[in-house]
């Protein structure tokens, strides 16, 4: 049998283990908890952005503005997000990614943002050269309509042709036909628009050529003024048209890189974050199902030291039972036999001991018992010698001296006989001084 104290000992450092690794486990549960809600937070927040910069992109170019403001911000938040995914974080406790896949999708996902910030970038440089173009265009729209209207009034007055007056009437409807398609164009990018808008501006251009190189119109000097006039502002005005339709085409190019990329990289994000949340999933259930046998273990625990101390209640209601006996004196048998349990535990031993003990005290009884015997024995027999003794020496003819010598030899073997046990020895001695002293009386009668 296991002791007592070896099994309670055995007991609390398994349980202290066990506990300790349950806390353990649950701290590292909660700090794996964190990091992955983070990690997944920010994969999420990556996905928010990609759209977000979309949205941006697009709502620039429709609204024909040149604030970069919320569109910079996402990018930068994008950027640093995807660093912490890659490289980590040592302020918030974050380590790079441990699984080669999840690096490998990190890295893709780079190289497509690397690809799609250089798209943004160009747009950006573009819209704000577009901007500038478009405004320009705005701000003149007044001006090359009323210089066309011009050019139709000073016919009147020339009295031109009417059909000549109604070709220079027909340039004002084509430069409102020209801003409302290149408008449309510029939204929505319809091949329709495009078409619509460039006859009219292929009309106009022609026909202001034509009046500007008609020698009938230089013969009037204020008409061929106007339409001098008109014409060398439409070279600056056709110019920046021109260049709205160049940039206009690589901005589409770049709007339409952006969508392609923007879908590509939302879904490789899409593919990070369930990986990531998988992961944690797994992550959580390993430690959960070790917990779960730490638990069991502890409940295993929990019933073997009931049972230990079930199993010491026993003994000790046996130990407290055996000993209410040996304080009542109630056996009738052996104290040392009824004192003692089996076994190996701590009160088994001390059971044993208190056995020896009593044992030994009844050795000790056995032997004060024959001593005793003993002493009365050695007291009869003193008696009987002096007894004898002074029988003999009334008929003894001695010397006083020898007398009272002899007397007192026998009184003081009365006082001895009548001590204690433990001086036996010397009563046995005075006892041979006795006997010794009884043949000398019995020598001196037989002379």
């Amino acid at each position: 049998m296991t002791k007592i104290t070896t099994r309670l000992i055995v007991i609390g450092i398994l349980t202290a283990v066990f506990v300790g690794v349950m806390i353990v486990s649950v701290v590292f549960i909660n700090q794996r908890s964190l990091n992955d809600g983070y990690l997944i937070n920010i994969a999420g927040q990556e996905r928010m952005l990609t759209q977000k910069i979309a949205k941006e992109v697009f709502m620039i170019n429709s609204q024909n503005s040149n604030d970069f403001t919320h569109l910079n911000v996402a990018l930068k938040e994008f950027e640093a997000n995807l660093n912490i995914l890659r490289f980590g974080d040592k302020e918030k406790n974050l380590k790079p990614p441990n699984r080669a896949i999840i690096s490998r999708q990190l890295d893709s996902i780079f190289a497509k943002w690397v690809h799609f910030r250089s798209s943004i970038e160009d747009f950006k440089t573009l819209s704000n050269e577009l901007y500038d173009n478009k405004h320009f265009l705005e701000a003149n729209y007044s001006k090359i309509l009323k210089l066309s209207d011009d050019i139709v009034k000073e016919m009147v007055q020339t009295k031109v042709s009417p059909v000549l007056i109604d070709v220079a009437g027909n340039q004002r409807m084509l430069i409102q036909r020209m801003a409302y398609f290149l408008i449309h164009y510029a939204n929505w990018w319809d091949l329709v628009s495009y078409d619509e808008f460039k006859e009219s501006y292929q009309k106009y251009d022609h026909t202001l050529v034509e009046f500007y190189h008609n020698l009938a119109f230089k013969q009037s000097p204020k008409l061929f003024q106007n339409i001098k006039e008109t014409y060398e502002f439409w070279q600056i005005y056709k110019q920046h048209i021109q260049e709205i339709l160049a940039k206009q085409e690589k901005i589409v190019e770049d709007l339409k890189s952006i969508a392609d990329n923007n879908t590509e990289i939302l879904n490789e994000l899409d593919w990070v974050v369930n990986l990531y949340a998988d992961i944690s999933i797994h992550s959580r259930s390993y430690l959960e199902k070790f917990q779960y046998v730490a638990a069991f273990i502890l409940c295993f625990l929990a019933l073997y030291a009931i049972k230990n101390v079930l199993s010491i209640n026993t003994q000790l209601k046996k130990f407290v039972r055996k000993t209410q006996i040996l304080a009542q004196a109630e056996a009738q048998e052996n104290l040392a036999t009824m004192i003692e349990l089996e076994g190996e535990s701590e009160l088994s031993l001390a059971s044993q001991n208190l056995s020896k003990f009593l044992h030994k005290i009844d050795i000790t009884k056995e032997t004060s018992k024959r001593a005793r015997e003993l002493s009365e024995a050695i007291s009869e027999e003193v008696a009987n010698i002096s007894e004898e003794i002074l029988a003999k020496l009334e008929m003894t003819a001695l010397s006083e001296a020898k007398k009272k010598s002899i007397l007192k030899a026998i009184n003081l073997s009365e006082d001895i006989a009548t001590q204690s046990s433990e001086q036996l020895i010397v009563a046995a001695r005075l006892l041979e001084k006795l006997h010794k002293i009884l043949k000398e009386i019995k020598l001196v009668e037989k002379f």
